[in-house]
């Protein structure tokens, strides 16, 4: 998935709106967007607007003077364009394009306006929501950080009951869940909670059905191998947690399902691990 962020124009009125810890979630999405390679883009006419400067520089707000410099840093290495490049860029935010372009910080009024990680994560989600099913599984992982899907997810998507484009806004809002999950997920696992309790705990707190294989007979087939950082030994997984979807075909029976294992430290830095998206196993 290509990306792409763009500071919106009134940058100034929306941070000076911002507690200093909202500020500090802001500065941790721009230094992630850094990291992570994305273009980050700036109409010149903002980055040249001498209140925007003085604002940045003034002690007023005496809390967020360090943070506010460090901004101005990372606002002079954004990319420059001009405002007419930059408003066609503006047009196709939200629509289907090579290019996923979001907003950096908001208006209240755009989906795709940015200005914490959770919400940058939300927008790519967004786009998810649209795109055909070759795109969408291989987009899946950049958008679901606290998830690792198996590497047959391509595959298994093809066994849905119900039709991809009718089902795949539920996947997503599934897969949500559970990625969001992930640190509850940990802190019941340390309490050697069982399966059955796990998924009691998330249905519960979701709203989202979800239970341990029934039939023992199939378990096999949900089981992975997976490499154990602790104990530097390959380690089998059992992914028999699964959510149900609530759309299914006339026999019940066929009710599509993602497959899980929530999730151990020492293998994959703790992520979720994502085995099947698809039809009854």
């Amino acid at each position: 998935m290509e990306k792409r962020v763009l500071w919106d124009n009134g940058i100034k009125d929306c941070m000076k709106e911002f507690t200093s810890e909202h500020m500090l979630e802001f500065m941790e999405l721009l230094d992630y967007i850094k990291d992570d390679g994305i273009e980050s883009i700036i109409n010149r006419n903002t980055q040249e607007d001498p209140d925007l400067w003085d604002w940045l520089y003034t002690k007023d707000q005496t809390e967020m003077n360090d943070i506010k410099k460090e901004l101005g840093k990372k606002i002079q290495r954004a990319k420059y364009v001009d405002s007419e490049e930059f408003d066609k860029m503006m047009e196709i935010v939200g629509k289907l394009n090579i290019i996923k372009t979001l907003i950096l910080l908001y208006d209240n009024q755009n989906d795709f306006c940015v200005s914490t990680k959770s919400e940058y994560y939300a927008g790519l989600r967004r786009y998810l929501i649209m795109e055909k099913k070759d795109s969408f599984c291989k987009d899946l992982s950049e958008c679901f950080p606290h998830i690792h899907f198996s590497h047959d997810i391509e595959r298994t998507i093809n066994t849905l009951n119900k039709k991809f484009e009718e089902i795949r806004e539920e996947i997503v809002e599934h897969l949500t869940q559970i990625d969001g999950y992930q640190s509850r997920f940990e802190q019941l696992l340390s309490e050697n909670k069982s399966f059955q309790e796990i998924a009691q705990h998330f249905s519960m707190d979701t709203g989202i059905e979800c239970s341990p294989q029934a039939g023992r007979k199939k378990v096999q087939a949900l089981k992975e191998k997976y490499f154990n950082s602790k104990n530097g030994q390959e380690e089998t997984v059992t992914c028999e947690l699964h959510t149900k979807f609530k759309r299914f075909n006339i026999d019940i029976d066929k009710q599509d399902r993602i497959y899980f294992f929530p999730g151990k430290r020492e293998i994959l830095e703790g992520k979720v691990i994502v085995k099947h998206i698809g039809g009854h196993l």
